[in-house]
């Protein structure tokens, strides 16, 4: 069942738990509200889960809720949200969570992502679930509203309010229905037949094929309708622009568990072989889930063409993103309208056409041939693009007219300036440190366009060539 998220006026009157102090209410929903909580003995905020009066009133439901509880609280994984307490107080049930502030998967969908991104995200999930299947664990509610993210980008599966030890026999229902929601079930979930973590894998086709078109792929009157459809109906099918993709979509959503990866480990590796696959035109392209899409892309496709130096740039690169902190990681990767290619290498949709992908064409303007002015509009550029909510705009990006162009040109002007010499080690520096920082997470394919970006600034960086070195060896699986 889809849980509705919506924000609550106030605390209620009398809600008090034992070693807790309530700020404030995050949310709420059908199953239960969260606020945010000090846990007192160790003056730490944390989510605090209480569980509705109505579920609480039912026996059976909470014996599940602490036993199931008790079981999540043992995992213990950077992808995975840490569970720190789960107890009841005079009727009174609820789970005491890591507060996580960054926002919801569901949210970045509907302000643009870029489809090496999406990946990335997809991956990290699906390392949280390899080690809860490892513990015995199936998570049963894999959707984008689950997924949320760390202050560094970070990618944390958190509710495991309905999750299972795969080891026992019972199926858990409520009013007669599996427990779950119905657009990502399983086939053999929607029956309400016995799960596993190959259930889990398949809701994460689900969610990747959200992500790559906008919406579910499956439509229904009802809940019924929709959970009968993934019964029955075939695998979807991606457009032909994301083709590459569809036998990772037919994987993971296969219709019998056995057809599907045996873990979530075996589906990163599979994936990273198609990703190397990848049209280098989609690296930079935004999908984004809003309403306005199809008259963002009618308006994009008017837009005259400038000249050779006209760029795609995207218009949705949304201020929100966290991820260009130094040491984010998955963070660091590809951010929203800062890969830019040339305009032949992606062509503008026709007037009408359908696509979860918005460019717009910009005109750069001229460099200017001042050296003061040269120098003073790159290191403008610079200070831009070093700023966590701009993940690097503007520093190699469009040739003349980035940091790196204007420091260039400056230095033609005058081959020994030190404001343009140490303009472009700042930025050799700022892809060497998130290269860097995306090897030691195993972001392989960042790690590689990173090194390589820094390398166009300086080829001679022995840390960029080291690591660009790094990147291409695990990515051949070396």
């Amino acid at each position: 069942m889809q849980e509705t998220i919506v924000h609550t006026g106030g605390v209620p009157a009398g809600l008090q738990l034992p070693g807790y102090r309530i700020l404030r209410p995050l949310g709420a929903g059908g199953m239960a509200s969260v606020y945010l909580a000090v846990q007192e003995s160790l003056d730490r905020e944390v989510a605090l889960k209480v569980m509705s009066a109505q579920l609480a009133a039912d026996r059976e439901f909470t014996e599940r809720f602490l036993k199931e509880g008790r079981i999540t609280a043992r995992l213990s994984h950077r992808n995975l949200v840490t569970v720190y307490d789960i107890a009841s107080h005079e009727g009174v049930y609820y789970l005491a969570a890591e507060y996580i502030s960054g926002g919801t998967l569901r949210e970045r969908m509907n302000a643009g992502l870029t489809v090496p991104q999406i990946l990335d995200i997809v991956v990290e999930v699906a390392q949280g679930l390899t080690f809860a299947h490892g513990k015995g664990v199936v998570h049963r509610d894999v959707k984008p509203s689950n997924i949320l993210f760390k202050g560094d980008g970070t990618v944390v599966l958190a509710d495991f309010g309905i999750a299972k030890a795969m080891d026992t026999a019972s199926t858990a229902t409520l009013a007669g229905a599996s427990i779950g929601t119905p657009d990502y079930m399983s086939p053999e979930q929607a029956r309400g037949e016995p799960v596993d973590g190959r259930s889990d894998l398949y809701a994460l086709g689900v969610m990747l094929y959200e992500l790559l078109i906008g919406k579910p792929p499956f439509d229904g009157s009802d809940p019924f309708a929709v959970a009968l459809a993934h019964i029955t109906q075939p695998v979807p099918t991606l457009p032909s622009e994301f083709s590459w993709l569809q036998p990772v979509i037919d994987r993971l959503m296969a219709k019998r568990p056995e057809d599907r990866p045996l873990s979530g480990e075996a589906f990163v590796a599979e994936l990273d072989r198609f990703r190397q696959r990848m049209p280098r035109a989609q690296v930079g392209l935004v999908v984004r889930h809003d309403t306005g899409r199809q008259r963002a892309v009618e308006n994009a496709a008017t837009l005259p063409l400038a000249s050779s130096r006209t760029r795609l740039v995207s218009t949705a690169r949304p201020a929100w993103l966290p991820w260009a902190g130094a040491g984010a990681g998955l963070a660091l990767l590809l951010g929203v309208g800062w890969l830019l290619w040339p305009a032949a290498e992606v062509e503008p949709s026709a007037p009408g056409a359908s696509t979860a992908s918005t460019v717009a064409a910009v005109s750069v303007p001229m460099a200017v041939s001042d050296l003061e002015s040269l120098l003073t509009q790159a290191e403008a550029n610079l200070d831009y693009g070093m700023r966590p909510e701009n993940l690097g705009d503007r520093l190699i990006f469009p040739e003349d007219a980035s940091a790196l162009g204007l420091f260039q040109q400056a230095l033609e002007l005058e081959p020994d300036s030190a404001r343009a010499v140490e303009g472009l080690k700042r930025i050799a520096d700022f892809y060497a440190e998130r290269a860097s920082t995306a090897c030691n997470r195993a972001l392989w394919s960042a790690c590689l366009t990173f090194a390589g970006d820094g390398l166009r600034v300086d080829p001679r960086r022995q840390d960029l060539v080291d690591l660009q070195g790094r990147a291409e060896r695990a990515l051949r699986g070396e």
